[in-house]
């Protein structure tokens, strides 16, 4: 038996009375039923009937209720009598239920002379009055009885334990619903923080693994100081990387003055051939100010730039972005449609541009780096190689013709009478005489040879592919152009004029490595100075 029969068994002297007990089981059962209608969602139609029922044996069991009433809300002012199933109507019903749902339990009397109730024959009868209580916000209940009867309120005080037991097993029911319904919302709000945290996770791998992606690249990239090597692996990397098609490279040539260097990758160099961009083109003046990626079809709605714009097109570049650094634009890099064919999103755009950025800088790296060299490679007064970038060309040059089995020649030269030229008119008239020869030499040869001071007045030249037959030609030629040349008081030379001597071998008919051929062809230079100067000896054998 549940401790609450027991309980009310004992509060009420209920014990051993089998009817009193019957009552009390039903109360129980009722209890159950309800907490299970309650848990299965059942509805207030089927509780009010079982609730009913209850009360109705309930009433008959005591013997001591007057009379009951029960009223639907939903049915206004209409209020059913248990006893004979007689609906009545009772005017100011909503006053009642006001009550009802201020108090557990409220007393209705004859003080509240209001009240239509009050009128009817249960009131007649001498210290009858009515307790009044609601069931869930959905019915009232009057239980009529005589408030001198001791019988009557031991019965009425059983029934408002019963009603507060039913109405405390549907708070508790309540409570535990809201409490699943929390702990099911927390359990997703847990569920969806942990999806959550595993993308944050796995984009933050992502992250991680696209910065270590990063940084091995720049670390790649600013190693390289070979600016072609570096343009090349710059553009196999934002292939490789963003996932285009093909990809190409436009820098600044300092000598043509104008974006002519140009590069390509999954793109043949010969589609780009005749394109080439001035210094005052539109497109350098955009990107001065617009640093970043920029896509063609964006950068076409810009009049002036449409022409350009139509060109990429053609070549199917999609995306292009300045090489800037030092508020110079050094070049432009574009990138063609992705092998997904799909359009560039904003994490591609950024990767590209984080890449451009790195190319900048290795680019910058590449250029200062060549420029040092230069220096250190570079004689300072004549602007022509000096002897150290001399010698590594040479040899250079020597195991290049090894290897392809064909000729390299020197012709090595210096000024007849420099001396007396220097000491007449001066340190810098001979500086000056030494720098105008270094232009002179310049133009005169082919593009493909290399000009070098050798050091003081003497100088050299490098002849890759000319035959020993052929260095009589080209020496006597640049010979001819000294002599023609108006040298500032040239006249205070002997003969008038200022003159060079020349000498020249040939690798391999002469000499087989680098200080055989120098030493042959100082051996023919040294000849021609014997011979009368302002002429050329190649060397031979019987020298």
């Amino acid at each position: 038996m549940n401790d609450f029969v027991q309980k009310l068994m004992y509060k009420y002297n209920y014990f051993g009375n089998n009817k009193n007990l019957r009552v009390l089981q039903e109360s129980q059962q009722l209890l159950t039923d309800v907490r299970q209608d309650f848990k299965n969602n059942g509805n207030l139609i089927d509780f009010h009937q079982k609730f009913l029922l209850f009360i109705e044996s309930f009433s008959h069991t005591s013997g001591s209720i007057s009379e009951i009433y029960s009223h639907l809300r939903s049915y206004g002012d209409v209020w059913v009598r248990l006893s004979d199933n007689i609906k009545i109507t009772f005017e100011k019903s909503s006053q009642l239920s006001q009550f009802a749902d201020l108090n557990d339990f409220f007393v209705v009397d004859e003080n509240f002379t209001g009240l239509d109730i009050l009128k009817h024959r249960s009131f007649r009868t001498q210290k009858n009055i009515a307790l009044l209580f609601q069931m869930f916000g959905y019915s009232d209940y009057l239980i009529v009885f005589n408030q001198g009867n001791k019988k009557a309120q031991a019965a009425v005080a059983l029934l408002q334990s019963i009603v507060s037991q039913l109405k405390n097993s549907n708070q508790e029911y309540l409570s535990t619903k809201q409490n699943t319904q929390k702990i099911n919302k927390l359990e997703m709000e847990l569920l969806s923080m942990q999806r959550d945290l595993i993308s944050t996770e796995r984009n933050l791998k992502r992250r991680v693994y696209e910065i270590h992606n990063v940084l091995e690249i720049s670390n790649e990239l600013y190693s390289i100081l070979n600016l072609r090597q570096l343009i090349n692996s710059a553009l196999l990397i934002i292939v490789g990387q963003v996932g285009c098609q093909k990809a190409f490279a436009f820098l600044y040539d300092t000598n043509q003055r104008k974006y002519s260097k140009r590069f390509t990758k999954g793109l043949d160099q010969i589609e780009l051939a005749d394109m080439e961009i001035q210094v005052d083109h539109p497109l350098v003046s955009y990107f001065q100010n617009v640093n970043k990626p920029v896509l063609i079809s964006e950068l076409k709605k810009q009049t002036e730039l449409q022409p350009v714009c139509e060109t990429f097109l053609t070549h199917q570049i999609e995306l292009i972005a300045p090489i800037i650094y030092g508020d110079r634009v050094q070049g432009f890099i574009g990138c063609g449609a992705l092998l997904s064919e799909q359009g560039f999103t904003k994490d591609e755009m950024d990767l590209f541009n984080i890449l451009v950025n790195i190319i900048s800088i290795s680019v910058s790296n590449a250029q200062t780096y060549e420029e040092v060299k230069n220096l250190s490679l570079t004689d300072a007064m004549t602007n022509l190689n000096n002897y150290r970038y001399f010698e590594d060309r040479l040899k250079e040059e020597i195991n290049r013709a090894r290897r392809n089995d064909s000729p390299v020649s020197l012709i090595m030269l210096d000024i007849d009478h420099f001396k007396n030229y220097n000491d007449t008119l001066g340190h810098q008239a001979g500086d000056e005489a030494l720098r105008n020869l270094g232009w002179i030499l310049k133009n005169t040869v082919r593009e493909e040879d290399i000009v070098n001071r050798y050091g003081g007045e003497e100088f050299c030249i490098i002849l890759p592919g000319i035959e020993k037959n052929v260095i009589s030609v080209l020496g006597e030629r640049i010979r001819a152009k000294v002599e023609e040349y108006p040298f500032y008081k040239e006249n205070v030379q002997p003969g008038g004029r200022i003159t060079i001597s020349l000498g020249g071998s040939c690798f391999s008919c002469d000499a087989d490595n680098f200080e055989d051929l120098v030493y042959k062809a100082d051996q023919a230079l040294y000849k021609s100075k014997n011979s009368g100067r302002n002429c050329l000896t190649v060397y031979s054998p019987d020298m």
